[in-house]
Parts: C-alpha cells; sequence; structure tokens
C-alpha cells in the first residue's frame, strides 16, 4: 500500500497523518506504540510490540546457522578471498 501525505506542523514539530487503510493494514490504535528506524532515506514504521525476547531471538537465529552452516561458511571463504563459486 502507498500513500502520498503531505508533512504538518502540529505544535513545534512536524507530522504526517496516517491514512485509515494504512492504519487498518497495520492493525494500530490510537496510543499505540511504535517504532521508527531510517534505512537510508526511508522511514520504516512498525509496531514496537512485536518484538522477540533476546532468548527466542537467539535460539532461533542458532537453528538458522545449524541449518545452512556448510552457506554461511562458504560465505565466509568467499569474504576471505579463499573461495569462488564454480564456473559453468
Amino acid at each position: 500500500m502507498t500513500s502520498r501525505q503531505k508533512v504538518k506542523r502540529i505544535g513545534d514539530r512536524l507530522g504526517v497523518l496516517l491514512p485509515r487503510g494504512i492504519v487498518k493494514a497495520m492493525d494500530i490504535e490510537e496510543g499505540d506504540e511504535l517504532r521508527l528506524t531510517v534505512v537510508g532515506r526511508q522511514l520504516v514504521m512498525e509496531p514496537a510490540d512485536d518484538t522477540v525476547d533476546g532468548g527466542a531471538f537467539r535460539r532461533a537465529f542458532a537453528a538458522v546457522l545449524r541449518r545452512h552452516r556448510r552457506t554461511f561458511n562458504l560465505l565466509a571463504a568467499y569474504d576471505r578471498g579463499e573461495w569462488s563459486p564454480p564456473t559453468r
């Protein structure tokens, strides 16, 4: 979903009003806390309560590393200049 909005002065700050469709798609309500992240010149907005606790993240990351160990090892070797993909 894409929307163009004008930046407006709200008190001594600048703000953007969220269109109803975006609010519904994100399932947010008045008073909800959002996490804003700047990536390059893009603003990423996501509900702040969608975070995973540290232990669950570490377990999930460890499972990914175990499952794809060979791939990560090859990528690390490539970064070090010790491996290159086979040519066809």
